[in-house]
């Protein structure tokens, strides 16, 4: 009779081996066990597993049938409101505008005060004064001063003023005229630019043109002169007080 041999084969001595153990371990574990990751609700009843399943709900709240109007005020706010404004307006209108007299005033005291100030129309030597007799000139007298400076030299205002005429005269070429406070009208003829406009206000001192030789002229200077009433006056005495 021949024996049986069982099978020296180590893989499947290992794999009896584990299926061993896991039958031991099954049968000791409880019936309800599960490897699922998904949440299991125990319950005794299937009311209770209606109820778990249930979403939470907020509490109970009263139910308005029309939105809540928010009263911000008494009746008649929105009219003070109006008034309001209007007032604020006013007052802003008022403080602006006591700002501009305010400026102006100032203004008006710092002209004044700088009207009592004269400067050299340019500054250059003198080449020719008042009253010089001589062909050369239309009325045979030179009728102004020539201030004898380089070309494109710059011409100032004598005092404060206002311009009352720029652009091309005769003999005299570009020319600029300025009343001032007194009456007088200084006229800067010769002028190879002009930088004021008529109607223009200038501070003594203001370069208000350059220096050049258009016109009647035999050479780059300032023919300037001084008027009232229309009639020819020493600029020497409006401008230093002496002949």
């Amino acid at each position: 009779m021949r024996k049986f041999r069982t099978p020296n084969n180590r893989w499947i001595s290992g794999s009896v081996l584990l299926i061993a153990i896991g039958s031991t371990i099954a049968m000791a574990l409880p019936s309800n066990f599960s490897i699922s990751s998904d949440p299991v609700i125990k319950a005794d009843s299937s009311l209770d597993i209606s109820v778990a399943n249930e979403d939470v709900a907020a509490a109970d709240l009263p139910i308005i049938e029309t939105p809540a109007v928010a009263k911000l005020g008494a009746p008649g706010t929105e009219d003070k409101v109006i008034r309001f404004k209007a007032q604020v307006a006013e007052i802003a209108a008022r403080e602006v505008a006591r700002i501009a007299a305010e400026k102006e005033r100032k203004a008006a005291e710092r002209r004044a005060l700088r009207a009592k100030y004269t400067v050299n129309p340019a500054r250059a030597r003198i080449s020719v004064g008042y009253g010089r007799k001589g062909r050369i000139w239309d009325l045979g007298w030179h009728t102004g001063i020539d201030f004898n400076g380089n070309y494109g030299d710059s011409v100032f205002a004598a005092r404060v003023g206002s311009v009352i005429f720029t652009g091309w005269r005769p003999a005299y070429g570009r020319t600029i005229e300025i009343k001032h406070l007194d009456g007088v009208v200084t006229r800067y003829a010769h002028l190879s630019r002009i930088r004021v406009v008529a109607g223009q206000e200038v501070d003594v001192g203001q370069r208000i043109g350059n220096i050049g030789a258009s016109g009647k002229a035999f050479g780059a200077h300032l023919h300037f002169e001084t008027l009232v009433n229309g009639k020819y006056r020493n600029p020497g005495i409006w401008l230093w007080g002496n002949d």
